[in-house]
């Protein structure tokens, strides 16, 4: 019997909720939403810096979209002291305010003044992906985005080049692309 009042008292306990009390739903912000299309999220630039494990993206807050000009002028500025202290560096020392950047419906040209040739490959990809993931009119995927280059004062382009999801350009078809790359 005492085994029997033992068990009802602890079941009785149990059930009691153990001083838990009721509470109704609490809000907590905003429903979960998908990954946002590049260029979309207003307060946010992506910027490509050289670092020890190759070309990378860094994440840099912005007052709105970006365009691909604007994108490129912080790009050349170089990375701030934190993304330094990140291991983050530019290969874009010797273009650094003298890249002219025009925009057309999912296109990015650049203009170089000197031969592309002389370019290090490091930073034909970080200005190839800094403009794809900016805010191009067209409004087409980044991978979609083509890249362009020219010199100042030269008949034609080399390109299009483009970064794909990994952030990587990839070589024209034919023809010979900026860096000294064979195309």
């Amino acid at each position: 019997m005492k085994l029997v009042t033992a068990v009802i008292a602890i079941v009785a306990f149990l059930v009691a909720g153990c001083g838990i009390s009721t509470t109704k739903p609490h809000g907590v912000g905003p429903p979960a939403r998908g990954v946002p299309q590049v260029g979309a999220v207003p307060d946010r630039a992506r910027l490509f810096f050289v670092s020890l494990d190759g070309v990378q993206a860094v994440s840099r807050p912005a007052d709105e979209s970006l365009d691909p000009g604007r994108a490129v002028a912080l790009l050349l500025e170089g990375p701030t002291e934190a993304e330094r202290r990140q291991g983050f560096s530019t290969a874009l020392t010797d273009v650094a305010g003298r890249v002219g950047v025009d925009t057309g419906d999912g296109r990015v040209t650049f203009t170089l003044p000197f031969d592309a040739g002389r370019v290090p490959v490091e930073a034909i990809h970080q200005l190839t992906c800094t403009a794809a993931n900016a805010r191009v009119p067209g409004g087409r995927p980044v991978a979609d985005v083509d890249i362009d280059f020219r010199e100042l004062g030269k008949p034609g382009v080399w390109g299009p080049l483009h970064c794909n999801v990994a952030g990587y350009y990839a070589r024209p078809e034919g023809g010979r692309s900026p860096g000294g790359l064979p195309g």
